[in-house]
């Protein structure tokens, strides 16, 4: 997982293929990507549409929206590349 500072000017990877932020209490990552994730510890929770999102934004319609427990995030780490925003 690669955690970057939007404050500091730091932006995440070219390559990233999911978005991840952690949950209130660390119980559950929350995740959006535009990859169909399936398997234990993963809930598909919606689908993006250009309705929810701001103009600058507008690029991530149709893409997923998860909660995944910690195990099932530890596995998606090891097969997809990961940005973690890191807020200050």
């Amino acid at each position: 997982m690669h955690c970057y500072y939007p404050e500091m000017g730091e932006t995440k990877p070219a390559d990233t293929q999911i978005e991840a932020s952690l949950g209130h209490y660390g119980e559950h990552y929350y995740l959006k990507t535009p990859l169909v994730l399936k398997g234990r510890g993963i809930v598909h929770t919606n689908t993006l549409t250009a309705d929810e999102l701001t103009p600058a934004a507008k690029h991530k319609a149709g893409w997923h929206q998860y909660r995944v427990t910690t195990a099932a995030m530890r596995k998606l780490e090891q097969t997809y590349v990961v940005a973690f925003a890191c807020n200050l």
